[in-house]
């Protein structure tokens, strides 16, 4: 007994270093069978272990005071301690008898685990059919997880397993969610606030679905590599309206901003052979762009407005690692300056007066992967752009009303047609995040510098309305030609084509004569002289010019 005493204490400290589990589903009709048998028998060793082939402890007898170590899992050293002296016997469905037997007394433990065995099989073969409905869940790329009214795992798909890094899955289950989380070395935050404390919990007391629950996830392990996750919980309810446990569906953050941009059609369309020209002007800024876009640094765009600025932001995109990813343009000057924030940023749930309950998701987080497009960037609001040049420094986002930064990896394009080393001198753009935007940095230059790209523009322009009797396009007489190369065409690329766009309407023929472009450029017919300042869109002289929209 002296022997068997310290046998027992010594299995007891290796048990106990193991997290305990619920015994829970097959295990839990395995240790009811085992009861029942052993209760018919007529004399047992004086320890006998039933456990799972991996060792978890599903029943325990022994005639010494001992506490319940069910649900603790036991390592090979364990059936160490006492040499040759124990008896295993291993069942063939998954589960294994361990006992001081003698000998001469092993036939009780073949006929105990036989029986384990037998029932087993009439069980599974009732099951299979729920199991195999379970097995095709792990098809699903969203994590499903299932729960009792204690938190205890029952049910993991298998990317649930791959989004909490556990590597056996049969581990686990029966395990409460807290016990999980310490053994993975994971922490779960709260999007709407600093809580740790599970959302699974409130669901659970009141009955209540959780749908588009933000979390951030957190490992002690790798600290850096923070993963938000977007979740619905939804509380099984029995007969009699109390809850017995939870669903939990979970989707990864990079999911959901795949479903927003699809929705949004966040993508550039453009590339560089979709930018027309063969003037040296704008073949050295292709070139130019084309070598930056292979770096991963901020890049700013300069030169007048329509000058194609965002043609050319796509076309780096589209010419960078990140092409793959999102491409997120937002015009900084149409944004009400109280809301640049929220915009950028996103915001919590109810952070502020007339917020969405479910939030918002910022510009940045939309751009995750890919490119944030900022067109006139001089229009920020002065005490806004020290918030985003820390968002450059950090490459994390907070949304307003939370405490948690969210990383990002976004190549940033900004653009403008203002003269931002003006706006510094004048006190009206911070020179830290001029330097900070302009590491790379080209000028698009202005369509009456580059010659002949005018005419191959508009004819480019022209092909895209096509005579419905004819089926030719409408061309441009010789006049007309010189009339274009002599106009200043203040509004640039996006003025040309919404002149192209009036001449066909206005052209009746195919051939576009001088008068029709003079009529489309001027309200008056006037045609301002090559190397004469075009006359601003306030003026009333007859040279007013129709002002391109912008």
């Amino acid at each position: 007994m002296v022997e068997l005493k310290s046998v027992v204490a010594s299995i007891r400290t290796i048990a106990l270093r193991s997290v305990r589990q619920e015994i829970v589903g097959r295990n839990a009709l395995a240790r009811g069978v085992f009861r029942a048998l052993r209760n018919q028998a007529d004399a047992l060793p004086a320890l006998l272990i039933l456990c799972t082939d991996r060792g978890l402890v599903l029943d325990l007898t022994s005639p010494l005071e001992v506490e319940d170590l069910t649900g603790y899992t036991l390592t090979e050293d364990a059936f160490r301690l006492n040499g040759d002296s124990w008896r295993i016997h291993a069942g063939q469905e998954g589960y294994r008898l361990i006992s001081s037997a003698q000998p001469g007394e092993t036939a009780l433990l073949e006929k105990l685990i036989a029986g384990i065995d037998a029932m087993l099989r009439v069980f599974d073969s009732s099951e299979r059919h729920n199991q195999r409905l379970l097995e095709c869940l792990d098809s699903v790329r969203n994590a499903i997880s299932i729960y009792d009214k204690e938190a205890h795992l029952l049910y993991a798909n298998t990317q649930f397993c791959k989004y909490f890094c556990i590597d056996d899955r049969s581990a686990v289950l029966g395990m409460n969610i807290r016990d999980i989380m310490t053994r993975t070395g994971l922490r779960i935050y709260s999007m709407e606030s600093d809580s740790s404390s599970l959302k699974m919990f409130d669901v659970l007391k009141t009955g209540k679905p959780a749908l588009d629950w933000e979390v951030r996830i957190e490992s002690k392990n790798a600290p850096d590599s923070a993963r938000l996750a977007s979740n619905d919980l939804y509380p099984v309810v029995g007969p009699n309206g109390e809850v017995e446990g939870m669903v939990e569906l979970a989707r990864s953050h990079q999911q959901e901003m795949k479903r927003t941009r699809k929705i949004l059609g966040l993508a550039a369309e453009y590339s560089f052979d979709d930018i027309i020209g063969a003037s040296p002007a704008i073949r050295k800024t292709i070139r130019q762009a084309k070598e930056y876009a292979a770096n991963p640094f901020n890049f700013l765009l300069t030169g007048e407005s329509g000058v194609g600025k965002e043609l050319f932001a796509q076309s780096i995109h589209n010419a960078s690692a990140n092409r793959k990813g999102p491409f997120v343009a937002l015009n900084c000057a149409s944004i009400p300056e109280g809301l640049i924030e929220s915009e950028l940023f996103g915001y919590g749930g109810g952070a502020f007066t007339g917020a969405s309950k479910n939030g918002q998701v910022g510009k940045f987080e939309l751009a995750d992967g890919g490119t944030l497009f900022l067109d006139e960037i001089g229009e920020l609001p002065y005490h806004f752009q020290s918030k985003l040049l820390r968002v450059l420094e950090t490459w994390t986002v907070t949304r307003i009303g939370s405490s948690r930064p969210i990383p990002i990896n976004v190549r940033l394009i900004a653009a403008t047609n203002r003269n931002l080393e003006e706006m510094v001198a004048d006190g009206l753009f911070r020179q830290d995040l001029y330097y900070r935007l302009q590491v790379l940095s080209i000028e698009i230059p202005p369509l009456r510098e580059r010659g002949t790209d005018i005419l191959l523009l508009a004819e480019s322009f022209l092909r895209q309305f096509v005579d419905a009797d004819s089926g030719l396009a409408k061309t441009l007489d010789a006049t007309t030609r010189k009339a274009m190369l002599e106009y200043e065409w203040p509004g640039n690329v996006r003025e040309l084509r919404n002149v192209i766009n009036r001449i066909a309407i206005l052209s009746k023929d195919r051939i576009v004569t001088r008068d029709i472009l003079e009529a489309a450029i001027s309200s008056r017919g006037a045609m301002p002289a090559k190397n004469h300042p075009p006359p601003k869109a306030s003026s009333k002289t007859t040279g007013e010019k129709i002002a391109p929209p912008e």
